[in-house]
C-alpha cells in the first residue's frame, strides 16, 4: 500500500505534528506500506526521513496575506467589533481563501497525487490546514485520512469537506470532542494516542555531562522545558515560578530549550526582557534547538509542561517520563487523558506561577514524592510504545483500503 504523507506546518521549526509523523513512518512494515511525504517548507527533518529511505516532495504554497492596512483603522476595529458583522467578514474571508488559495494549490497538488498514485493519502495537520490536500485526494478519488492534532476553528468550508473524507484519527479524546461539537462529522473517528520509540528516545551521554555543560554545580537544581517559543507555550510563566522562587530555591536553574517560531519573535524576546530586568540571566538558559533532547530531559531535576492553553497532547510529557524525569504540566486539553496527578506527575492551572512555583518545590524539595513520579512516569510511558501506536493506524488504513477497493474509479490510474 502507498501512502502518500502531507505535512502543512510552516514556520521552519519541527513542532509534535511533524515529529509524530516521522516517528509512525520509521515504524511502518516497509513490505506492506510505502510511504511518501509531502512537506510546505524544507525543514531540517527532510534528512532523516531520506535516511529512512522515504522519498521527500516540498510543495511550495502559495499563501495569501493576511495582513492589511485596516486593521490599523479604528473605525474598522469598531465595526469588526459588531458580531453580525464579524460572523459576515469570517464567512467571506474563508470563502475567499477557499476560491483564491485553497482551490488552486489543490489543483496542483492533484497533479502530484496523479503522478505518485498513492492507494491513500494520510493528511497531518487536521481540516484547516490541510484543505487544499483533502479536496486534492477528492478530485483524484483517493481516499483521505485527516489527523486531527490541534483545536482548530471550523467553519462551514471543514463541515462540508469533512463528510468526503475517509476518516478521522484524532490524537485525544479532547480533540475529537471539540471536533464533534464544531460539527465535523466523518464517516469515522478514531481516537490513537502518540507514540515514541521507547528505544529510541532514551539518553546516550554520560550522565552529568549535560549539567556541566548548563553550569549546573552539584547543589545545583535544573528545571527544563522543551517546546518551539511561541506565547501559548507559555515559557514566560514558568520565568514568572523562577522568580517566585528565586530566594527560597537560589540555586535553581530554568533551561528553555527550542528555537523560536516564525509567529513567536517578540513573544521570545519579551521573555528575554523579562529575565534581564529581573536580573535572571545567571539562572536562565536559552538553548535554542537541540538535537540531544532525551540527554537534557535526563539531566533535569523537573521537566515542565507549560502551555497557557489546551494542548491537544503533549508529547514532551511522555517523552520525560520515559527518561524517569518528574513531570509538571497543564491541566488542560488532552493532558488530564494521561497524566494521573501525584501517580505519574502533577498538574498545575494554566498560567498561573504561584501553582507551578508550589509543585515545584513539592518535587525539588522532596526526594520521595521526586522518585515516585519518576517511576509512575516511567510506567505510564511503556503504554505509548511506537509499535501500539503504528498498530493502531495501520487498522485504519486496512479498514479503509477495504471499504474503498474495488469502489468505482478508486485510486489515480492516470
Amino acid at each position: 500500500m502507498k501512502v502518500l504523507f502531507l505535512e502543512a506546518s510552516s514556520g521552519h521549526v519541527v513542532g509534535g505534528s511533524l515529529t509524530g509523523m516521522v516517528h509512525l513512518i520509521s515504524g511502518l512494515d516497509r513490505s506492506r506500506y510505502e510511504p511518501v511525504v509531502v512537506l510546505y517548507e524544507d525543514k531540517e527533518v527532510v534528512e532523516e526521513l531520506r535516511q529512512l529511505g522515504v522519498r521527500v516532495i516540498v510543495f511550495n504554497k502559495r499563501r495569501l496575506p493576511r495582513d492589511h492596512g485596516l486593521h490599523a483603522n479604528p473605525s474598522y476595529r469598531r465595526v469588526k467589533s459588531v458580531s453580525a458583522v464579524a460572523s459576515a467578514m469570517q464567512f467571506v474571508r474563508r470563502a475567499g481563501d477557499f476560491a483564491f488559495e485553497t482551490l488552486p494549490t489543490a489543483l496542483r497538488l492533484s497533479r502530484v497525487l496523479s503522478a505518485e498514485k498513492p492507494d491513500l493519502v494520510h493528511v497531518c495537520n487536521g481540516y484547516r490546514a490541510n484543505l487544499d490536500a483533502i479536496v486534492a485526494a477528492r478530485l483524484c478519488r483517493i481516499p483521505c485520512v485527516v489527523h486531527s492534532k490541534g483545536f482548530d476553528k471550523h467553519s462551514f468550508v471543514e463541515r462540508g469537506l469533512a463528510r468526503g473524507v475517509a476518516a478521522s484519527i484524532c490524537m485525544t479524546e479532547a480533540i475529537k470532542s471539540h471536533c464533534v461539537s464544531q460539527g465535523i462529522c466523518p464517516p469515522a473517528y478514531h481516537v490513537i494516542y502518540d507514540g515514541l520509540d521507547l528505544e529510541r528516545f532514551r539518553p546516550e551521554k554520560p550522565f552529568g555531562e549535560i549539567r556541566r555543560e548548563f553550569g549546573i554545580g552539584e547543589d545545583g537544581r535544573l528545571v527544563v522545558v522543551v517546546g518551539n517559543l511561541q506565547e501559548w507555550k507559555g515559557q514566560i510563566v514558568v520565568l514568572e515560578a523562577l522568580l517566585l522562587l528565586k530566594e527560597r530555591i537560589p540555586a535553581l536553574t530554568v533551561a528553555l530549550v527550542g528555537g523560536v517560531h516564525r509567529s513567536g519573535h517578540d513573544y521570545a524576546e519579551r521573555c528575554r526582557r523579562f529575565v534581564e530586568e529581573h536580573e535572571l540571566s545567571s539562572r536562565v538558559l536559552f538553548t535554542g534547538a537541540r538535537g540531544d533532547v532525551p540527554d537534557v530531559m535526563a539531566a533535569a531535576d523537573v521537566v515542565v509542561h507549560s502551555s497557557v492553553r489546551g494542548e491537544p497532547f503533549g508529547r514532551v510529557i511522555i517523552e520525560a517520563m520515559a527518561v524517569g524525569t518528574p513531570v509538571v504540566a497543564t491541566r488542560a486539553g488532552g493532558v488530564p487523558e494521561f497524566v494521573h496527578e501525584e501517580k505519574d506527575g502533577l498538574l498545575v492551572e494554566p498560567g498561573d506561577p504561584a501553582a507551578l512555583a508550589d509543585a515545584l518545590v513539592s518535587i525539588l524539595e522532596n526526594g520521595e514524592v521526586a522518585q515516585a513520579l519518576a517511576l509512575g512516569g516511567r510506567a505510564n510511558a511503556k503504554l505509548f510504545s511506537l509499535q501500539r501506536h503504528v498498530d493502531s493506524i495501520c487498522a485504519v488504513y486496512d479498514g479503509v483500503i477495504e471499504r474503498y477497493h474495488g469502489s468505482p474509479g478508486y485510486g489515480v490510474r492516470a
